[in-house]
């Protein structure tokens, strides 16, 4: 019984180990995304481009790798306004006559239906060769497929706005 309680103290006394490194804020960066994701994979590397990385093509060559994983589901429809063409000027319609005419388009009031579609982005960051996650952050939004915009670049953007701090809860993007 007696043997046991310096191997106790000692180990009381040892310092506790570390499981999280410091996430660099500069070097040399990988941006890894699945085949069809080329969209999120240059808005993420555009982002942090911002943030002072080095980008190189291909994992083996950088320090560091952003592994991306884009999620989208459909979670129902929505009703979109039909949006009305621009006005036109044109020819007058007379064979030999002088002028023009105006077209001037007139809202509807019709709609269609649309899907509403919930899209995540998660980004990981490992140092190249090892399976220790440095950094990980998740960005989500839920936008109708109509919608003009670029969901890639703001939810990577909104993701590494305050990197390197961490954050486990997930952003929501408008």
């Amino acid at each position: 019984m007696f043997t046991r309680w310096p191997i106790i103290a000692l180990m009381a006394l040892a310092p506790a180990p570390s499981f999280a490194a410091t996430p660099p804020t500069e070097g040399t960066m990988a941006v890894e995304a699945q085949a069809g994701q080329d969209l999120f994979r240059d808005a993420a590397a555009g982002a942090l481009a911002d943030k002072g990385f080095t980008l190189l093509d291909g994992a083996g060559h950088a320090a560091f790798t952003m592994k991306l994983a884009v999620t989208v589901t459909e979670v129902g429809t929505v009703d979109a306004k039909v949006a009305p063409t621009g006005a036109k000027v044109e020819n007058g319609g007379l064979r030999n006559g002088v002028g023009s005419a105006v077209r001037i388009a007139v809202p509807t009031g019709k709609s269609r239906t649309v899907a509403l579609e919930r899209t995540q982005l998660d980004m990981v960051l490992r140092k190249r060769g090892e399976t220790d996650v440095l950094w990980r952050g998740s960005a989500v939004t839920v936008r109708n497929s109509a919608t003009p915009g670029n969901i890639a670049a703001d939810l990577s953007n909104a993701l590494l706005r305050q990197y390197p701090s961490q954050s486990d809860a997930v952003i929501g993007v408008p």
